[in-house]
């Protein structure tokens, strides 16, 4: 097994709500901002969508960020071992009766959300709640650690399906009445579209809107956020429908630049809790 999945497998053996995870999680804390894990990254991404922010705020967000995806792991690694833990983490939800409403219906439906909040917490409740919940993910490139990742979402009751099928396969699924769950705030590669993101262009993944107008189900915008140590919020806005009556090309495109600005709006509410490590803006 490699070094990194050890590493999670002990956090994971030693790992509880309380005292231990408070612990753990400001270890965590330190060693991140010690070796100043994409530092670099994050401060030149902050610098992109907020350039009117000077150097002391940027450098602010980035240390509470560190710290949020501290306790982030330590959440996560902690529901693993008490899956029931998730309905005391979700303190207030706002919108729920647009996910019930569909769910009643039978009907699928695609979840846009991003990397914000405790994605993985997000997850864990909507399993909890009982939706049929598909999560479309990228396997880390360590094949020990994927494998870990799986077993512990299994745990929490989450299905998922890799990024890289999720067309070929979700369609399918979204028939059937599933809730694909989709993260459609990272670079989209060479095949993205060059859509607005944050005020700059930005190649994004067209995969949502394309899900959505083959199976004929509505996206419904989704996110969470920490107001304290195992403590979040759920934010879940109205359906947005396929643009069914325009070509299709042009309505993935205008589709999907909403459901960017959808995802700034969320950023934007608390910016400290988005992964700003990724390199959104590559050109």
């Amino acid at each position: 097994m490699s070094l990194t999945a050890n590493v999670i497998k002990g956090v994971h053996f030693v790992v509880n709500p309380g005292i231990v995870a408070d612990t753990l999680s400001y270890m965590l804390y330190i060693t991140a901002r010690s070796i100043r894990v994409r530092k670099n990254v994050a401060l030149m991404n902050l610098k992109i969508a907020y350039p009117d922010k000077d150097d002391r705020w940027r450098k602010e967000i980035l240390k509470k960020l560190y710290f949020h995806l501290s306790l982030s792991i330590v959440e996560f690694l902690s529901l693993t071992k008490n899956p029931s833990l998730v309905a005391k983490c979700v303190t207030r939800v706002e919108g729920e009766e647009y996910l019930t409403d569909i769910a009643k219906k039978g009907r699928g439906l695609v979840l846009l959300t991003g990397h914000i909040g405790n994605w993985e917490l997000l997850a864990a409740w909507l399993a909890h709640r009982g939706y049929p919940l598909v999560a479309g993910v990228r396997n880390p490139n360590d094949v020990h650690v994927s494998e870990l990742l799986s077993s512990y979402r299994k745990k929490l009751g989450v299905d998922t399906i890799p990024k890289k099928k999720i067309l070929l396969k979700g369609v399918k699924l979204l028939r059937q009445g599933k809730f694909i769950g989709v993260l459609a705030d990272q670079d989209g590669g060479k095949e993205g579209l060059k859509l607005s993101f944050m005020g700059k262009e930005a190649s994004t993944v067209g995969g949502p809107a394309a899900l959505s107008l083959i199976a004929g189900v509505p996206v419904v915008p989704i996110t969470s956020y920490r107001v304290a140590p195992f403590k979040h919020e759920v934010l879940v806005l109205p359906p947005i429908e396929p643009y069914a009556t325009m070509p299709r090309d042009d309505a993935i495109m205008k589709m999907t630049q909403r459901f960017n600005e959808i995802l700034e709006g969320f950023i934007k509410l608390h910016p400290e809790q988005w992964l700003w490590f990724h390199r959104r803006w590559r050109a």
